[in-house]
């Protein structure tokens, strides 16, 4: 049975090689990209988020130190007010002229004394929270300091991935670009193979019946002609060991086909190497004995005995 054509020349083997390497290290480098790519995120995201606690914990800070302003202000008001009680009732003349207030200003001297502590008990506690806040604040910024060295290094990891994906994109394109014309190369020789060894086949089928012989080989995307071919001896024992010479044979899994049973993948192959374009994804089975002929007298040119090993036909 018809199996698929062998690997082609090395020069084509090794650039599919060279070009399959490729696409894989690029790959596993987009991926490391994008791992860097996320780990950047999350660096930035941090950094906001430090910038953020920064801000929050100076506005706590100015809101403490304005609280405190505050506080002392009422301190040296209530001060300033006993400190004129006081003097008020110091002198003899005035105690007397005043002695029916001498208890009022017991009271306010009494009120006075504890509202200066209860403000410089809620005075110091601001201060305590201040300093509290303060320290929050220095480990606030050591953070923000360490995240943006962080952010920093994955931006330089990141742009250097960026830089060795592209280079890699650009390789890639080369070999590609390499790769396909060498394809083309091979394909336009084994095609001239190919229509060579069926233009042969076809003279000796012109010169068994008397006929005109061609006197030259088309090129390779030049159509042969469909005069039967001649089979060679190993030919003609496929055409009976795969099908018993029934050129419209079909194997019992449906995928060989015609007297030489070809694959469709083969036939497409084959088909094309002899230019026969037309015949590309036409069914084996129906094409005519000539054509079947003719593509297989293509395949053996270019793969010899292979596609058939494992007939009583090979050696």
């Amino acid at each position: 049975m018809a199996r698929p054509p062998r690997a082609g020349a090395d020069q084509v083997g090794s650039l599919t090689a060279q070009a399959r390497s490729i696409s894989q290290e690029l790959v596993q480098e987009e991926l490391e990209a994008d791992a860097y790519q996320q780990q950047y995120s999350v660096a930035s995201a941090q950094v906001a988020e430090d910038q953020r606690a920064i801000a929050a914990t100076q506005l706590q800070i100015e809101s403490d130190r304005q609280q405190i302003a505050q506080r002392m202000h009422q301190v040296e008001r209530i001060a300033i007010a006993s400190y004129v009680l006081n003097g008020s009732v110091s002198s003899a003349s005035g105690a007397s002229l005043f002695a029916e207030n001498v208890r009022t200003v017991q009271s306010a001297n009494e009120y006075a004394t504890i509202t200066i502590g209860n403000l410089s008990q809620a005075v110091d506690e601001l201060h305590s929270a201040q300093r509290s806040v303060q320290g929050t604040l220095q480990v606030l910024v050591h953070q923000s300091d360490r995240d943006r060295a962080e952010q920093t290094a994955q931006a330089t990891y990141l742009a250097q991935s960026t830089s060795t994906v592209s280079h890699m994109e650009s390789v890639q394109a080369q070999v590609t670009g390499e790769l396909a014309q060498a394809v083309a190369q091979q394909n336009a020789a084994l095609g001239q193979k190919a229509a060579t060894a069926v233009v042969t086949a076809q003279k000796t089928t012109v010169q068994k019946s008397g006929g005109t012989t061609p006197t030259s080989s088309p090129g390779p995307t030049v159509p042969v002609t469909t005069t039967d071919p001649a089979l060679n001896p190993f030919l003609q024992c496929v055409v009976q060991a795969e099908s018993g010479g029934d050129y419209q044979a079909v194997s019992p899994n449906g995928l060989y086909m015609g007297a030489f049973q070809f694959s469709q993948a083969t036939w497409n192959y084959a088909a094309r190497a002899a230019g026969l374009g037309s015949l590309v994804g036409v069914p084996p089975n129906t094409a005519t004995k000539a054509e079947q002929d003719t593509v297989a007298v293509a395949l053996y040119s270019l793969d010899g005995e292979r596609p058939w090993l494992g007939d009583r036909c090979s050696r």
